[in-house]
């Protein structure tokens, strides 16, 4: 375990941070007293399993069919609404 003040750690952070990076803990302190810790991830933590999770989309085409059925628009009619709103 390394201990440093805050000054220290302001100075060369990526030292500090390539010691943690070897698995060390490095102190930190301020006017004599510890206020904090940095220290390398436990394996549970280093890896969450939601991060690995894969990611369940809702399904939107069923949501629009559920809501608009299958009618579709003729083409050409978004350019007429787009038009007719800006009074062309």
């Amino acid at each position: 375990m390394s201990v440093a003040t805050l000054q220290q750690i302001g100075q060369d952070f990526p030292s500090w941070v390539a010691l943690v990076q070897h698995g060390e803990t490095v102190v930190i302190t301020q006017a004599g007293k510890i206020v904090a810790r940095l220290m390398p991830p436990e394996d549970s933590m280093a890896m969450p399993e939601t991060a690995t999770a894969p990611v369940c989309w809702p399904d939107f085409a069923a949501r629009r069919r559920a809501i608009f059925g299958e009618q579709m628009l003729p083409a050409g009619t978004a350019q007429a609404l787009v038009d007719e709103g800006r009074g062309a």
